[in-house]
C-alpha cells in the first residue's frame, strides 16, 4: 500500500508513467526518509561511566543545554574557560553532569549502518562504537588546532563501508585521565558514545564535530557501584541484568529485560513521570490524554487514568534512599518495561519533585511510541515505568484509584458512591464544574460522569468495617453477637 505522500505524487500525474517497480522505489525512498525524521525527533540518552569530552559553550546553546551550564556553575567551574588549570572543579563537574545525560532531551539521529544514506551535513548525530584515536600526542592538554584533519586529533571507526571521523578540541577534555585514555586508544580500540554535528559527508567518509563524548556505563560497572552504595536489603534482590540500561544511541531508550518483547499485545499499566514544579493544574491530564489519543487507536481505546505524586524524600517519610527506591522499582522479577535505568531513576527521585499519570489498559507494544510522543510534546515529561501492583514498592507509590476513563473518543469522569453521597449521604458532592472544564478543552466527542463500581464496592466494604468498629466501641457484646 502507498502512503498519502506517494498517492499524491501519483494523483498529480493522473496515475500515468509509474510502473510497479517505480512505485516500489518511491515508497521505499519515502519510508527511509520518514524513518530518519522519526529518529531525528527522538530524544537521545546515555548512561555514562565517565564524561571524557564536553565542549560546554557549544552544548549550552542546545535546547536543554542550560542544565550543563548550571552543573558547571554548581561545581565551581568557569564554563567559558577550558578545563585545564581549573583545579578540582572539572572532576566535580564530571560527577555532577554525568546523570544529566540519562534524562537528556537533546534530539539526534542515531548513527547506524541502516541509516547512513539519510545522513546529511548539518544533522546532529549520536554515535556509540569501538573506535581508534588519531593524531594524538602524549601531551593533549592544551594543544592549538590547525584546522586540518591531517594534523588535528579525531576519533575514527568504519561503518557501512565509510570512515566516520569525529574531531574534538583537546582543551575541552574533562580530565587528564581522559587525555591519557585517548592516547591509549591510538593503539587499542576504546568504546566512546556521544553527540556531534555532521560537518561533511562523502561516498567514503562522514566527518563530525563532537559536542561531547564519554565511555558508556556497563551493566557490571553500574551493578558494582550500586553494591557499594545501596542498602543491604535491596542489594540482595538485584543482579547485573537489572543494570542493563538500554540507554544508547540505538533504539528508544527503554528497557524490558529477561522477557520477550513480543508480549506487545498485553494490556499493562504504566506510570508516566512529570516534573511537578513545571506543570499547571490539569496540565498532566491534558498532555497525557492528547498523546494517548494519538498513540492508541480509537477502536481499541478503553483506558483509565489517575494522577498522583511520588513522595520519596527519606527525611520526611522514613522511606529508603532514592537509589534504593529506584532499585526496588526496576530490579527483580517479573521484569518491567522502563525508560529509566536504576541510576537515572535514583537521581531523578533525589533531585526532582515527581508527579505521575497512571494509565491502565495501554498495550505494551504502544509504550515506546507513547514515550516518544510525550518527549516530543511535553517539556515537563521525565520518563515512564511499567507498574506491577504485585510489587510492594509499586503498590506503595501507585496504588491510587482511577479518576478518568478514555473510551474511544469520549471522556468519563469517574466517581464512587462515597464521593456522590458524601460523609452524611445527603446530596450529590461531585465537582460538576469539571464537566464544563473538560468540555471546553474540545478534545473529546463527549464528557460525562461514570460511576466507578469497583471503587464504590470498596468504599462500601470500608464503611461496613468502620461501622462494625464503631458498634464494637459502643456495645462490645452486641458487636460480638453480630
Amino acid at each position: 500500500m502507498l502512503c498519502s505522500t506517494c498517492h499524491d505524487i501519483v494523483d498529480k500525474n493522473n496515475g500515468e508513467a509509474y510502473t510497479v517497480e517505480e512505485l516500489s522505489r518511491l515508497k521505499a525512498e519515502h519510508e527511509t526518509w520518514t524513518a530518519a525524521l522519526r529518529k531525528a525527533g527522538q530524544a537521545w540518552r546515555m548512561s555514562y561511566s565517565s564524561i571524557d569530552y564536553l565542549n560546554v559553550p557549544r552544548v549550552a546553546m542546545l535546547p536543554g543545554g542550560d542544565v550543563v551550564q548550571q552543573a558547571a556553575q554548581r561545581a565551581g567551574l568557569d564554563p567559558t574557560r577550558p578545563f585545564s588549570g581549573q583545579g578540582f572543579a572539572p572532576g566535580m563537574f564530571v560527577g555532577t553532569v554525568r546523570p544529566v545525560f540519562e534524562s537528556w532531551r537533546g534530539h539526534a539521529v542515531p548513527l547506524g549502518e541502516a541509516r547512513l544514506d539519510t545522513i546529511r551535513q548539518g544533522m546532529y548525530v549520536a554515535f556509540n562504537a569501538p573506535m581508534r584515536s588519531r593524531n594524538v600526542s602524549n601531551r593533549p592538554f592544551p594543544r592549538p588546532l590547525t584546522g586540518t584533519w591531517q594534523d588535528d586529533p579525531y576519533l575514527s571507526f568504519r561503518l557501512g563501508g565509510r570512515t566516520v571521523m569525529i574531531r574534538y578540541d583537546p582543551q575541552w577534555l574533562t580530565t587528564t585521565t581522559a587525555g591519557t585514555d585517548l592516547v591509549s586508544a591510538a593503539t587499542e580500540q576504546a568504546t566512546y558514545a556521544g553527540i556531534g554535528l555532521v560537518v561533511g559527508e562523502s561516498a567514503d567518509a562522514i566527518r563530525i564535530s563532537a559536542l561531547f563524548f564519554g565511555k558508556p556505563q556497563t551493566a557490571e560497572g553500574a551493578f558494582m557501584k550500586y553494591v557499594i552504595q545501596g542498602e543491604d536489603e535491596t542489594v540482595r534482590m538485584v543482579s547485573v541484568d537489572d543494570f542493563e540500561t538500554g540507554l544508547s544511541s540505538h533504539g528508544s531508550g527503554s528497557r524490558l529485560l529477561g522477557a520477550t518483547r513480543d508480549s506487545s499485545s498485553d494490556d499493562v499499566t504504566v506510570a508516566l513521570h512529570f516534573n511537578e514544579l513545571e506543570v499547571d493544574p490539569g496540565q498532566i491530564q491534558r498532555e497525557t490524554f492528547r498523546q494517548l489519543m494519538r498513540v492508541v487507536p480509537e477502536f481499541r481505546r478503553d483506558l483509565t487514568v489517575a494522577v498522583g505524586n511520588l513522595v520519596t524524600h527519606s527525611g520526611l517519610t522514613g522511606l529508603p534512599k532514592p537509589l534504593d527506591i529506584a532499585a526496588a522499582h526496576l530490579a527483580g522479577e517479573p521484569k518491567v518495561w522502563s525508560t529509566h535505568s536504576i541510576n537515572a531513576l535514583g537521581t531523578l527521585l533525589a533531585d526532582v519533585e515527581v508527579a505521575f499519570a497512571l494509565v491502565r489498559g495501554v498495550r505494551r507494544g504502544q509504550l515506546d511510541d507513547l514515550h516518544q510522543a510525550l518527549l516530543a510534546e511535553s517539556e515537563s515529561y521525565l520518563g515512564a515505568v511499567e507498574v506491577n501492583l504485585r510489587r510492594p514498592t509499586h503498590q506503595r507509590f501507585y496504588g491510587v484509584s482511577p479518576r478518568y476513563r478514555l473510551i474511544e473518543a469520549d471522556l468519563r469522569l469517574l466517581y464512587s458512591a462515597k464521593e456522590y453521597y458524601g460523609e452524611l449521604g445527603d446530596w450529590d458532592h461531585r465537582p460538576h464544574e469539571l464537566l464544563d472544564e473538560w468540555e471546553s478543552e474540545e478534545i473529546f466527542k463527549s464528557v460525562a460522569w461514570e460511576e466507578d463500581k469497583e471503587q464504590s464496592a470498596a468504599d462500601e466494604r470500608q464503611a461496613e468495617e468502620e461501622m462494625s468498629g464503631w458498634l464494637a466501641m459502643i456495645d462490645p457484646d452486641e458487636a460480638a453477637a453480630d
